[in-house]
């Protein structure tokens, strides 16, 4: 069986705080697995899978980002050349939500105004957000809200998909 290259190869990055499910989201969306001994990401983790939409190839190079404040002087370098972006947010941990324009202005002042998806996670648990609260935080950044949960696998392909085809928006924009 021959491999098909990709017609597009994505950076992708994850942004959002320690302990919001990052490294989780990832690992069911790239290895359709949760590994109970999962550990905090030190810096950042490559990950590569390719999604077909619409018979294209998109390869996304998948960038695992460190929460830690101690990393935030790193995240610009990280956000460099990046095609889009996930901001992730635990929703029974509102200053992870608070803290979006740190993420945003880190990832903006470095890639420019790629895409970027809000990813409320841990829907499989009890919110502490309201969700005026969240739709306001969302809605004056102009940025699509997908709810998961790593640990059911809800949603997790779905905002995959939602984010690639945010990226081919912004290529077919920018020819035009």
């Amino acid at each position: 069986m021959s491999v098909r290259s990709p017609d597009f190869v994505h950076k992708i990055v994850f942004l959002g705080d320690t302990q919001v499910g990052k490294t989780s989201l990832i690992q069911r969306y790239v290895y359709d697995t949760l590994s109970p001994e999962m550990t905090r990401t030190i810096g950042a983790v490559l990950h590569v899978k390719t999604l077909e939409l619409d018979g294209t190839f998109h390869k996304q190079v998948i960038w695992d980002l460190g929460g830690e404040e101690s990393f935030a002087q790193l995240r610009e370098q990280y956000c460099a050349n990046a095609s889009g972006a996930f901001f992730i947010f635990d929703r029974t941990n509102i200053e992870s939500l608070q803290h979006i324009d740190d993420w945003l202005n880190a990832l903006y002042s470095s890639a420019g105004k790629v895409a970027v998806i809000a990813v409320e996670n841990k829907i499989d648990l009890e919110s502490v957000i309201t969700d005026e609260q969240i739709r306001g935080m969302l809605e004056a950044r102009g940025l699509k809200h997908i709810q998961t949960s790593a640990l059911q696998n809800t949603n997790v392909n779905v905002a995959f998909e939602e984010l690639v085809k945010e990226i081919r928006k912004k290529i077919i924009a920018s020819k035009s």
